[in-house]
């Protein structure tokens, strides 16, 4: 019996150490090209397209995508706005029309976008004033008890209220 175990053992490895070896692999990153062609379409190849300006892709399974642009910013945008500007020519005019709410709804919503952020600026801002200026802070509780916020968590706020200074404030 006891080389059965043995035998069981040795197997049970085998098949692990396969495993872990073919996931191994499968964690590799790929890169992927993302481009526009003339008619406005978004396509997505393996290899990068000549003479078309391309963002790169970079994937990884369980991971963020990372997008790296393969061209100057400047010349990206060019070529997007003229391969818009060709593709807009051969819209309707009630297409033109409803382009054209898109973009103001879109300016809109950047706007209200910008609102928000300014707003949790001066909110991380204020947060981390507050944090930095008192050693003994005292906090109210879900049911209404006053506590001294724990060293530990007063850290923990402060680097939330850096964050959000650095996700939201401009001159950040």
């Amino acid at each position: 019996m006891p080389t059965v175990n043995r035998i069981l053992t040795a197997k049970r490895i085998f098949l692990t150490s396969c495993l872990l070896l073919s996931s191994l692999t499968t964690a590799q990153a790929e890169e992927i090209y993302r481009w526009i062609d003339a008619n406005g379409v978004v396509n997505y190849t393996q290899q990068k397209p000549r003479d078309i300006a391309a963002q790169q892709l970079t994937t990884q399974r369980g991971a963020p995508t990372r997008v790296e642009s393969t061209a100057q910013p400047a010349q990206a945008a060019a070529a997007v706005n003229s391969d818009l500007d060709a593709a807009e020519s051969e819209l309707s005019s009630a297409q033109q029309e409803m382009l054209k709410d898109l973009r103001a709804a879109e300016a809109a919503r950047q706007e209200e976008i910008a609102k928000v952020r300014e707003a949790n600026c001066q909110k991380s801002r204020a947060l981390l004033s507050n944090l930095s200026a008192k050693d003994r802070i005292r906090v109210r509780d879900d049911n209404g008890t006053e506590r001294i916020m724990a060293e530990d968590e007063r850290q923990r706020k402060i680097e939330q209220a850096q964050k959000g200074i650095v996700e939201n404030c401009a001159s950040a």
